[in-house]
């Protein structure tokens, strides 16, 4: 059933109108559709992937914040949810999703979560022994290692530094899917070496080898035509790669279709469409709220050099993780938290003495939601007290760490504290009654927004990623997860992916 041209096709090659024919129909191409798209190829199934973003080159990447906003990520990186703080919550735009603009950073799904998933979801799909061999093969194809020193450079290393002087346990390199990685801190803006193995070219690149897949760029999908229980087509719309705007029409036949939105463009679908109800759809979204820090030093560290994120501390078990970070000096500008005038611009002065980590949390008991309304998506993150707790934690511990690493100041994330100045200082200034409203919130890797489980009155999709009551409709993305993972998703994203698509495959 061939009824599309395979290989990377972009939008000056559709003309005013595609209509394609294929086994499978995958909507969205990050982590988990190029996983899916992978799975289905090589079982001998021919597949379309329709992608909003564009086909990208390394070449073709930037070392402009407005490029890439505008070509990279979701809502020209604006996307944020209301609650009891503002939460910026970025997503990725493009062929590989996400995997473009992330820090390549690697974990396999934590065995305490994979069990909760089965014993308390009801998802006996993911049994240990199938589970491993998936996340193996995503180990494998995304070329998985820790980077050695040269290029981890100061940022990453005065936090080692830190954790050592405190004799803090779980501290080491990151494990990321950037084997060719030379530190040039712009993974935010795709990576311009090629060093980093993102989705586009590593999952499916395998499937585009087989030849049976065929990726088609600057569709925006809308709407789909059903029959029963069975969906025959989607349908949407063509769109101008430089200004978004829709100019040509699309729709896609198949005998399977895949939505890989991501979760929040997963839910949305589904609910635009009628294809699932809001009782769960759109409910229960989880991220990984993060606060950032940034502290002082002596000597340079000059931040926008090395792996963007290269350390760790494991405090799993205290519901956190402390992770480096860096990013470029207008992010930087943006993240502190004083006003314009002579103390921001003191700061910014300084920038090459710079350090910066975070606390990243696994989310227990916050409140999300993806709602599709009249007049556009709403999102909104009410950050829960324990969560709260524990990101406080996670900052003081961050600060501690700077300060035995030699730091001289520490600006938190926190609204109106210009800084600390010594260790002594660090409960006092970060207390544990001050209003979620009074810190500098970053959603980091939304999930759970169709979540998987056994029982149709409390999930969206099945063990096997299919949507209740639609007998050829699956989701596989963050989306599925039952609950938050607390540790870094695209690896098990990707592994949910070729779960799905082997199980689509027979």
């Amino acid at each position: 059933m061939r009824g599309f041209e395979p290989g990377k096709r972009r939008r000056a090659e559709h003309g005013d109108r595609l209509d394609l024919q294929c086994d499978v129909c995958i909507v969205g191409a990050g982590a988990g559709g190029s996983a899916v798209a992978a799975a289905l190829a090589e079982r001998g199934l021919d597949v379309v992937v329709l992608e909003e973003g564009q086909h990208w080159n390394p070449s073709d990447f930037q070392s402009k914040t407005r490029f890439a906003l505008k070509n990279l990520y979701q809502g020209r990186g604006l996307r944020s949810c209301r609650g009891n703080a503002i939460t910026l919550m970025p997503g990725g735009r493009g062929v590989g999703g996400s995997t473009l603009i992330n820090s390549a950073i690697c974990f396999r799904c934590p065995d305490p979560v994979l069990k909760s998933w089965r014993e308390e979801h009801g998802c006996e799909t993911l049994e240990p022994a199938r589970m491993n061999g998936y996340f193996d093969r995503v180990w494998s194809t995304l070329g998985v290692s820790v980077n050695p020193v040269a290029v981890q450079r100061n940022n990453n290393l005065i936090f080692k530094e830190g954790v050592e002087a405190l004799g803090l346990e779980g501290g080491a390199f990151m494990a990321r899917s950037a084997p060719g990685c030379v530190g040039c801190g712009l993974c935010q803006y795709g990576c311009p070496s090629g060093g980093k193995y993102s989705a586009d070219r590593t999952f499916m690149a395998e499937a585009l080898a087989t030849g049976r897949v065929g990726v088609y760029s600057d569709c925006r999908m809308r709407g789909v035509e059903t029959d029963g229980d069975r969906v025959t087509a989607v349908t949407g719309f063509l769109i101008d790669p430089d200004t978004h705007a829709e100019n040509g029409e699309v729709r896609v036949t198949a005998d399977h279709f895949v939505i890989s939105g991501g979760p929040v463009g997963s839910p949305l679908f589904l609910l635009a469409n009628g294809l699932a109800e809001n009782t769960h759809c759109g409910q229960h979204l989880v991220v990984h709220p993060t606060v950032a820090a940034l502290a002082r030093f002596p000597q340079e560290i000059r931040p926008w050099s090395g792996v963007t994120q290269g350390y760790y501390v494991d405090c799993w078990e205290k519901g956190f993780l402390l992770q480096t970070f860096t990013v470029t000096p207008d992010n930087y500008y943006i993240a502190l938290q004083t006003g314009m005038g002579e103390e921001t611009m003191r700061i910014m002065k300084d920038l090459a003495h710079l350090a910066s980590a975070g606390a990243l949390v696994h989310d227990e008991d916050s409140a999300g939601r993806v709602q599709h309304t009249p007049v556009g998506p709403d999102l909104s993150y009410f950050l829960g007290d324990g969560d709260k707790k524990r990101l406080i934690d996670g900052m003081r511990l961050t600060a501690e760490v700077f300060f035995a690493a030699g730091a001289t100041r520490v600006h938190p994330g926190r609204v109106g504290l210009t800084a600390i100045e010594r260790p002594e200082d660090i409960e006092a200034s970060l207390p544990y009654d001050m209003p979620a409203s009074h810190l500098f919130l970053y959603a980091s890797h939304p999930m759970g927004t169709c979540r998987m489980g056994a029982d149709p009155e409390t999930s969206v999709v099945d063990p096997r990623g299919r949507v209740w009551g639609w007998s050829n409709l699956s989701v596989a993305d963050a989306s599925i997860f039952p609950t938050s993972l607390g540790v870094n998703p695209q690896v098990t994203t990707m592994a949910l992916g070729l779960m799905v698509g082997h199980t689509i495959a027979g």
